[in-house]
């Protein structure tokens, strides 16, 4: 008797390894069409299509993940979040589906809280994402909590993988919050590494965005000047820059240094 119930589990349990598999396969069919109906221009059809295939993979996050996307395609941006929220209850252990929902809360949801902590999931799951840090020390900053960003910052900078925007972030954070030798040190630092290799760049889009980033970092080198109470050089470094906006600012220097000054402590950094 007790082989014969043996055989019945192990029937069972075959049949369902073959029904799991078949459910696998069909729901990677499915994923695979709606890639196909989405680059046809489908994009509706492809957002049903990613709907079978996740319900036929319940444990998996790519078909949510894909679905996402495309809801954000169609400026559908809740219903993508909703996909990004199913995927992280699904595994929570994948920081992916954190990273895209940080980046929609960020950029088109405007849920900075939520787009911290997405962030901060991400780095608790893979710490060796250090452009989310950056990404995090951009939400802080925005939010206001300028000395949260600079910590954020400062543990990329000393892992050595802080970029050359983060870096003068960073400076202009220590300019507004006591530090502007520090800031000063940081923005010329962030601004020579911005130099190198701009005539590399392709296309003259990425050259014209890289240069006038560079003007704004000569700018912000003569804010750290005002700060520090250093006002030959501050009009000195406003003298030699091409930004339409300097001249403003050397009047400002001339007339009334203090209100310069007060102006680049109170202003935002974006």
């Amino acid at each position: 008797m007790s082989r014969v119930v043996l055989r019945i589990s192990a029937g069972f349990l075959v049949g369902a390894l073959v029904l799991l598999a078949t459910a696998l396969w069909l729901s990677d069919h499915y994923l695979d069409e709606g890639q196909r109906l989405s680059a046809a221009g489908d994009v509706q059809g492809a957002i049903g299509a990613t709907r079978t295939a996740a319900r036929l993979d319940p444990f998996g996050t790519e078909a949510l993940e894909t679905q996402a996307s495309l809801f954000t395609q169609q400026g559908r941006y809740d219903d993508a979040a909703g996909s990004l929220k199913e995927a992280i209850g699904r595994d929570p252990h994948n920081y992916i589906p954190n990273l895209m929902l940080g980046n929609l809360q960020l950029n088109e949801l405007d849920q900075l809280d939520g787009a911290a902590q997405s962030y901060r999931n991400v780095l608790r799951l893979n710490p060796k994402e250090g452009h989310v840090r950056e990404a995090l020390g951009q939400v802080l900053i925005e939010q206001g909590k300028l000395g949260e960003a600079s910590d954020e910052y400062e543990k990329e900078r000393d892992e050595g993988h802080l970029s050359f925007q983060g870096l003068y972030d960073l400076g202009r954070i220590y300019v507004r919050t006591g530090k502007p030798h520090e800031g000063l040190n940081a923005i010329q630092r962030a601004r020579e590494r911005g130099l190198k290799g701009v005539h590399e760049l392709e296309g003259q889009p990425l050259k014209r965005e890289r240069w006038q980033l560079l003007t704004s970092m000569k700018l912000a080198i003569a804010d750290a000047y005002v700060v520090e109470g250093r006002y030959t050089k501050a009009r000195k470094t406003l003298m030699e820059s091409h930004s339409p906006h300097a001249p403003a600012l050397l009047q400002l220097l001339k007339s009334s240094p203090d209100a310069y000054r007060e102006s680049v402590l109170t202003s935002e950094i974006y």
